[in-house]
């Protein structure tokens, strides 16, 4: 079964179950679990559960400690770790928004965005006391005991569940109480208040807490409702349905209620012991009109620390092999290696390069072809356009292709934990032509320029062993909207492996020397940007300009004390648009130290 067909087998299990389906109501927990080839772990109601119906009051608190994203360790341990590791490097958003939906309070905690998919955990709590929450596995085993060859051995681990689940049962009934089970996910979701689309992917699932709420998670995906962006509108439908002592559905018992939210998700980064504790980015819309992002650091103290910069060296302990196996041609033990196949590897302190070829005089390879067009992204009619839509191509999967690129930072003397995969495309057969096509377009209308001695290249004859993934690393505490890429780590891998490494990165942050009582503000900086327009050689003609974003990052200069070396400072980045700027569809940047306000670099330089 290929994967479209198992996201219609999502889709319908989750429009069958809202459509109150008798046959089967949580066909939906199942398909999703079988899509990922995995079973979620069960979590028994325990008796103290069962000895409590009279009782059951409290709600599960919602705040959460800095850096603990709620998504990813239900994920992780209901899931697998790897993914709650993944997602915890997701944006993230709690919520804490709720609505009362009869007997029952529900409430949503917390979103993860990561890689087109939207992951949330929320709260359901009753707010009467003859009310129990059932889990929709533990109802589902109440069903499925209804069936003649339904049987469970006494070292089963759901005997425990189905007795207890019983117990639940028999001890409501006698009281003239009621059993609950409670459905909610997303029903349709908006990207930057664009159109709210539902997703054509889906799972839920839910748990039983000790004191007698339900913790629910959902996951919606799909490459049309769930996509980057800075805001998310989520319509969310809870289903409450009463649930008998067969574990069937109620008739006339299922309310449904729909309720939306809105939120603004952002990294929460994990880095190495040596830079500290980060703080997540808030981004705000100022007056004037543009973004202003900050790290709540600096919010709550309005400074952040100075790091040691410990400069790279790329040529140092590279071995051939890490990226080639068919040996080396010539240079062998030098900064320029050409390998066998063609395929050249060079480097420099700051800087590494791998690309394949196919012969003299280096002619293109398929891999140099792909990579070739991917900044079509960029150009001003197609901004937006291609984004990551498949995490499994031909012989490669994203998260191998993740673990393939992570392992060669690694190698290289870089710290993995410093780093994030801030962007991810899938280069499929489809998309690669589509982007070809637009590419070689450009070219023959004059649009972009090229060498005399270009030639068209077939993009329709690329197999489908050459798809693949372009990933694209940043230094977490680094903008990466700027346009000096001085610290990108960019790899194309398909199912050969790591065909495509072009690395630059001229210092590692080290541990923090000093924090300043103070940085200047926004504003100053944005002022000393005017003035340093009017000093430069463009002079009075660059000066209406239009401010798009300014962000508090880092950057790489001399240390106060020369004899230190280099140090990583907080940064003002301002990205902006002067008039030509802005006719042509591209952005300028400007960067501040924001401890003395003294330019450190610009487009206008």
């Amino acid at each position: 079964m290929n994967l479209h067909e198992e996201q219609e087998r999502v889709q319908k299990a989750v429009s069958n179950s809202l459509s109150h389906v008798q046959e089967d109501p949580w066909l939906t927990q199942k398909v999703l679990a079988n899509a990922k080839g995995e079973e979620p772990v069960k979590r028994k109601i325990s008796l103290a559960l069962v000895l409590s119906i009279a009782g059951i009051l409290a709600v599960m608190g919602t705040a959460y400690a800095l850096f603990s994203s709620r998504v990813a360790d239900f994920f992780g341990q209901h899931w697998n770790q790897e993914l709650g590791a993944r997602l915890q490097n997701g944006k993230i958003a709690q919520i804490g928004e709720s609505i009362t939906a009869g007997d029952v309070v529900i409430t949503l905690d917390e979103i993860v965005y990561r890689d087109r998919g939207l992951y949330g955990v929320g709260t359901v709590r009753s707010v009467n006391e003859r009310v129990v929450l059932l889990p929709m596995d533990t109802a589902e085993l109440l069903y499925e005991s209804q069936n003649e060859d339904f049987h469970l051995d006494d070292e089963t681990p759901a005997l425990e569940e189905y007795n207890t689940a019983m117990a639940l049962v028999t001890r409501t009934q006698s009281s003239g109480g009621k059993i609950l089970t409670v459905k909610s996910m997303p029903l349709k979701i908006g990207v930057d208040d664009g159109t709210m689309l539902m997703p054509c992917t889906i799972g839920f699932y839910d748990i039983a807490n000790e004191n007698g709420s339900l913790t629910y998670s959902f996951e919606a995906s799909d490459g049309f409702a769930v996509n980057e962006g800075t805001t998310y509108q989520i319509q969310m439908e809870s289903v409450v349905e009463q649930i008998g002592e067969k574990g069937l559905p109620v008739d006339g018992t299922l309310q449904r209620y729909e309720w939306t939210i809105s939120c603004t998700p952002v990294f929460v980064n994990s880095l190495s012991q040596s830079t500290g504790d980060t703080t997540s980015n808030v981004s705000v819309l100022t007056s004037d009109g543009y973004e202003l992002i900050t790290p709540q650091e600096y919010q709550k103290s309005g400074t952040m620390p100075i790091y040691q910069a410990i400069e790279t060296d790329f040529t140092k302990n590279v071995l051939p092999e890490w990226f080639n196996t068919t040996g080396v041609l010539s240079g062998a033990g030098t900064d320029f290696i050409e390998f066998n196949d063609h395929a050249v590897l060079s480097s420099a302190p700051e800087a590494l390069f791998y690309d394949e070829y196919l012969g003299e005089p280096f002619s293109e390879a398929c891999s140099g072809a792909i990579t070739r067009i991917i900044w079509i992204r960029d150009w001003v009619n197609h901004r937006g356009e291609f984004n990551l839509e498949q995490t499994a191509l031909s012989g490669v999967t994203l998260e191998d292709a993740k673990k393939q690129a992570e392992e060669m930072i690694a190698r290289l003397g870089l710290d993995c934990n410093q780093y994030i995969c801030q962007d991810a495309l899938d280069m499929s057969l489809e998309r690669i032509r589509t982007m070809g096509a637009i590419y070689e377009k450009a070219i023959i209308d004059g649009e972009l320029l090229t060498d005399d001695d270009w030639e068209p290249y077939d993009y329709s004859a690329i197999p489908s062993s050459e798809e693949g993934f372009y990933l694209t690393y940043h230094p977490a505490l680094v903008d990466s909207t700027d346009s000096t890429h001085r610290y990108e780590l960019i790899f194309f891998v398909n199912s050969r492996g790591i065909v495509y490494a072009h690395l630059r990165n001229q210092f590692n942050m080290g541990a923090p020397v000093e924090t300043p009582e103070k940085l200047i503000s926004h504003e100053e900086a944005i002022a000393n940007l005017d003035k340093e327009i009017n000093r430069s050689r463009y002079g009075s003609d660059a000066h209406i300009i239009t401010i798009l974003r300014v962000v508090l990052t880092y950057e790489s200069v001399r240390a106060s004390d020369s004899a230190e070396g280099m140090s990583f400072v907080p940064t003002w980045s301002v990205i902006y648009q002067d008039q030509k700027a802005a006719e042509q569809g591209y952005d300028c940047y400007s960067l501040f130290n924001a401890i003395d306000g003294a330019l450190i670099d610009a487009s206008f330089q």
